[in-house]
């Protein structure tokens, strides 16, 4: 049991967390329509991309294809268990996306706007990966932010089923 616990905390750590909201953060305020992520949203990039089902239909969802998409691709069976799990599971996680926060703020990764409650990222560039299900992870936060970027936050809660 021990082994299982060591292997989820070698993957669900901060730092992990924090290159995940940074790549979410580029995908939702791209160069050619600069506009800072609202900072809600930061919540929900975790507990999708660390869990299996839900990045298994990022993954095989077409970055052009968006949030409704996406939400459209769990069978009705899924649905229940996935979408209405979120909301758990984004509580549960909530510190570990704040101690991911605080990493990807201070180490440059992303600016933090208090007055407007947004986050802008500080670089672009696309981090070098050797590690395929990383990069996977990495391409999936990315998509999710630019498929959130389309819908308002409103209508982002409503088909991810969370409250923020």
């Amino acid at each position: 049991m021990t082994a299982i616990l060591n292997e989820v905390q070698a993957m669900q750590n901060p730092a992990l967390g924090a290159a995940l909201l940074w790549r979410f953060v580029c995908g939702f305020t791209p160069e050619s329509k600069p506009s800072g992520t609202p900072l809600p949203l930061a919540f929900v990039v975790l507990p999708l991309t660390f869990h299996a089902k839900s990045v298994e239909k990022a993954t095989a969802t077409l970055a052009a294809s968006g949030l409704r998409k996406f939400e459209a691709k769990f069978s009705d069976d899924d649905r229940g268990d996935v979408l209405l799990s979120l909301q758990p599971r984004m509580l549960a996680m909530r510190d570990l996306s704040l101690r991911s926060l605080r990493i990807a703020i201070r180490s440059g990764l992303l600016t933090l706007v208090p007055r407007e409650a947004v986050l802008w990222p500080r670089s672009r560039s696309a981090p070098p990966t050797d590690a395929k299900a990383v990069g996977d992870l990495l391409k999936s936060a990315e998509k999710l932010g630019a498929w959130c970027r389309d819908v308002s936050l409103f209508e982002a809660a409503g088909l991810l089923k969370v409250e923020f």
